[in-house]
């Protein structure tokens, strides 16, 4: 009662001070009045502006499930800023609206080799945040696959792939930092993952680099998983958010608040005891069936990860550009192109304020070892 008699004090005291201003406004110029009004309608809009974020996403994916999630469980209202997931076709559409400062979008979260084909190209683009890591293997026929568990057996193969498949470029820096020669390796590009698989099917290559959900969707053609390329380079980095620098500099706050709901959806999703509400949630969002997405995210894909992996980022541009990936070649930074104060400032805004948390301060622990 004593809320409900405050409430109705206040309500009184707001229509008097609206009489006030009416009444002075009445006595004032109108032209004035209407200039005022103006700017403050001008401020109200850019202030919703810059507390929004636009999310594109591919219709029907779920490898943004941890930014799905957070919108599911209306953590984004809780953090206070306003997130719209906007369908968008493909990485090209979105890299190209984000390149040349439209709003149609604020983020894109999926896949790397473009992101950084951008930036090699002279985008100002910003990679900020995870979406994903690891999830790629390597395949052989099974006969084969005892030979090619041991990586000392790669030199001289030839190798099937998808033109930048993340889990060859992981492999091949791993390969060079160790002293293999990668240039006994012969390359052979299709433009399919399908492709990959029946290329190593009918000994048209003795492997082949493919996302693991794909090596195990074609496995009844004659492939077998030789290796998690995550045994040799664990956490490495696949799918990235990405901006713009203006939109980072402009939204800076919203983009810490939008981190912070994710870092919570991702809380809540490592919870074994929410899987099912996971599950539900991604497939009633998606369309997908239940099947599908615990297949997807739980057992044969990638692992969910918001970390930037900053340290995973540069490792994974160097390859691309020391492979040639580049025709043109680059003389790109892409340090300079690596923004991890806002999952900082996010994580450490959750730590400071769940000091008992573990799962935060292992993510602290976790950040201090792949950015810094």
């Amino acid at each position: 009662m004593k809320n409900s008699r405050l409430w109705k004090k206040f309500i009184a005291a707001g229509l008097a001070a609206t009489v006030a201003v009416g009444s002075l406004t009445a006595c004032g110029d109108a032209n004035a009045s209407a200039d005022n009004t103006g700017k403050d309608t001008q401020a109200a809009g850019d202030n919703a502006e810059a507390n929004t974020i636009r999310f594109g996403i591919a219709p029907g994916t779920i490898r943004t499930a941890l930014v799905i999630l957070a919108n599911e469980l209306g953590y984004y209202e809780e953090e206070g800023v306003n997130v719209e997931l906007v369908e968008v076709a493909d990485a090209t559409s979105a890299l190209t609206s984000l390149s040349t400062g439209k709003n149609d979008i604020d983020v894109w979260g999926t896949g790397i080799v473009p992101d950084l084909t951008f930036i090699a190209n002279g985008s100002d683009l910003v990679i900020f945040e995870g979406t994903a890591a690891e999830g790629g293997c390597i395949i052989s026929r099974p006969e084969d696959a005892d030979t090619y568990k041991a990586l000392d057996n790669l030199e001289g193969t030839t190798v099937a792939m998808v033109r930048g498949e993340s889990s060859w470029v992981v492999t091949r820096a791993y390969l060079l930092d160790n002293g293999y020669d990668v240039n006994t390796i012969e390359i052979k590009e299709v433009d399919s993952q399908a492709n990959v698989a029946q290329a190593v099917a009918k000994g048209e290559a003795d492997l082949g680099f493919l996302p693991i959900e794909f090596a195990n969707s074609y496995a009844e053609i004659g492939i077998e998983i030789v290796k998690d390329v995550a045994e040799i380079s664990p956490l490495y980095v696949c799918c990235r958010q990405v901006t713009s620098s203006d939109k980072l500099d402009e939204k800076k706050a919203a983009f810490v608040k939008f981190t912070k709901a994710n870092l919570r959806a991702w809380e809540y999703f490592s919870d074994e005891g929410n899987k099912d509400e996971v599950i539900a949630s991604l497939a009633e969002y998606s369309g997908q069936t239940e099947e599908y997405v615990e297949n997807y995210i739980y057992i044969n894909s990638t692992t969910l990860t918001l970390d930037p992996n900053a340290s995973g980022v540069e490792t994974y541009f160097n390859s691309l550009v020391d492979s040639g990936f580049f025709a043109d070649g680059t003389d790109v930074d892409i340090t300079e192109h690596i923004d991890t104060t806002v999952y900082k400032t996010a994580l450490d805004e959750l730590a400071e304020a769940n000091p008992d948390n573990s799962f935060y301060q292992d993510l602290l622990t976790t950040y201090a070892q792949y950015n810094e």
